[in-house]
């Protein structure tokens, strides 16, 4: 759809043009975006421009993280988006999910330039971000990663793999770039290709029911077990919820985030269950040192999470475990349960047992 102005003539069509015909480099595309991340539709903290991966390098365009705590790996073309910069960004996605909150800070410091000065505060940092963007309980950091790719126009083969990659959990979006001239001004228009936009009338002549907007923070436990869950685990859900209720002191479970259920001790989350049709990840905050994932994931009868298997073969994992550490005094546990595990068996819950002792009090 083209843009017009109205003159008094009437209506002239502004000139569409192209990023090349303009002589635009990427680099130009990048200070659009690093001045108002906004511009991509969404609210971003910027973190890094040109990261280079240690060991491999290699750099991806703009890092950053979102208000969910989920790394942003943002690759941008001012030309076509073919089908090898999807290839790119995900690799770059599983570089970047093998960082810790140490890596997220350091690069926080070299990209805003705050290399040695004891009064910044990467967290305080975040956590006013998160807060900014109305987030009232402030997440984990690099929990998931996300893509976003930005150019001028999307290729059949690019935008099928996008489809494909949304439908298998993996957070992808791909914005196309309209770019419009009017003298010696550009005009720009993003459009949110991937995922497809949802039609502001869809809702047009039905019965009024009240806010839906935001449904988990209206009924989030319809929201999880309706909306989130398969079958399979929605009754995995509800049992494991018992488990943990009957056997343990906990403020829970909370139903009223999009994505997650939690259950708190004193004033942290201890447990999050990230919900979706067809496994549930279960996140644990504990003292470091505690458990070894290897000896964790024999006891309980699962695979280890290597995050150098290719997205296939982690597509087709059964249940998994991951120690991750994130600090000197806490380390999570994340344990992806698919529905081959048994939640009722005694290794499970002397895990749960151990896992709520080494909560860092």
């Amino acid at each position: 759809m083209p843009i017009w102005k109205i003159t008094p003539k009437g209506p002239q069509r502004v000139s569409e043009t192209k990023l090349k015909q303009e002589k635009l480099l990427e680099e130009e595309l990048e200070n659009w975006v690093i001045s108002d991340p906004s511009l991509l539709g969404e609210p971003l903290l910027v973190i890094g421009r040109q990261v280079l991966i240690p060991d491999i390098k290699d750099r991806l365009d703009i890092l950053a993280l979102d208000p969910q705590g989920n790394s942003v790996v943002i690759e941008l073309k001012r030309g076509k988006l073919s089908d090898p910069v999807d290839v790119q960004a995900l690799r770059y996605a599983s570089y970047i999910s093998k960082w810790r909150f140490d890596d997220f800070e350091n690069q926080s410091k070299n990209y805003l330039g705050k290399v040695g000065d004891t009064d910044f505060n990467f967290n305080e940092l975040f956590e006013q971000f998160c807060t900014n963007s109305g987030i009232d309980e402030i997440p984990d950091i690099n929990t998931d990663q996300r893509l976003i790719i930005v150019g001028s126009e999307v290729k059949d083969k690019l935008g099928s793999v996008a489809l494909w990659l949304r439908d298998h959990n993996v957070n992808i979006k791909v914005v196309e770039i309209e770019v419009y001239k009017e003298g010696d001004f550009l005009l720009v228009e993003p459009r949110i290709i991937i995922p497809l936009p949802v039609s502001r009338f869809i809702d047009t002549g039905r019965a009024s029911i009240g806010e839906v907007s935001q449904p988990w923070l209206t009924d989030g436990m319809n929201w999880h077990l309706e909306k989130r869950c398969s079958p399979r685990t929605r009754e995995t859900l509800l049992r494991l919820n018992d488990m943990i209720r009957d056997n343990f002191e906990v403020d829970g479970p909370s139903w009223n985030q999009k994505y997650y259920v939690t259950y708190r001790v004193g004033t942290y989350n201890w447990l999050s269950i990230n919900t979706s049709p067809s496994r549930l990840r279960l996140h644990f905050l504990v003292k470091s040192g505690v458990f070894n994932q290897s000896e964790l994931a024999k006891k309980l009868s699962v695979e280890e999470f290597d995050k150098e298997d290719t997205l296939a073969e982690k597509f087709g994992l059964p249940s998994s475990v991951t120690v991750q550490n994130r600090n000197p005094a806490t380390d999570r546990v994340i344990i992806r349960l698919k529905e081959d595990f048994n939640i009722e068996s005694n290794p499970f819950l002397e895990f749960l047992r151990d896992a709520y002792k080494a909560y860092p009090k």
